[in-house]
């Protein structure tokens, strides 16, 4: 779709300013349906909702050629460990969590930066939330909606 395509969308859908109310909207307009994104019927609802929220702002935060660009790809509800020992990180390691809060054994990625180092001798630093992927890259969401 091109630049003039685009702003003729928002306009026949009433969106004289050029920003999304709806996820109708982010539907009819760019082609994204986040209820079908990898990963969004496995979340609870108050993820789905902070989700829904936050995928509306981020692409109204983004000027509309870049929104030609934007396709999100994934989003999960996840558990973060962050391995330490001596001050140094050892291992990461990021798991989905379930709609029921539980952690799957589902591991998302491993990073191994030291080698030999058992986790039984680290001090385990555990964090949980929201993140999705876009081109490659994941944001982490916030409880307020906003991301980084």
């Amino acid at each position: 779709m091109t630049y003039k395509e685009m702003t003729r969308k928002y306009e026949e859908c009433g969106l004289t300013d050029y920003q999304l109310r709806t996820l109708e909207d982010l539907k009819e307009i760019h082609g994204v349906d986040v209820r079908k994104l990898s990963g969004y019927s496995g979340m609870s609802e108050n993820s789905r909702k902070l989700f829904d929220v936050t995928v509306l702002r981020f692409y109204n935060a983004h000027g509309l050629d870049s929104r030609l660009q934007l396709k999100p790809e994934a989003v999960n509800y996840v558990l973060d460990i962050t391995y330490c020992r001596n001050d140094e990180t050892v291992r990461r390691e990021i798991f989905l969590v379930d709609s029921n809060m539980r952690v799957t054994k589902k591991c998302l990625h491993r990073y191994i930066y030291k080698k030999n180092v058992a986790v039984r001798n680290c001090t385990a630093f555990k964090k949980h939330y929201l993140r999705f992927e876009l081109k490659g890259e994941w944001y982490h969401i916030t409880g307020n909606g906003q991301w980084y």
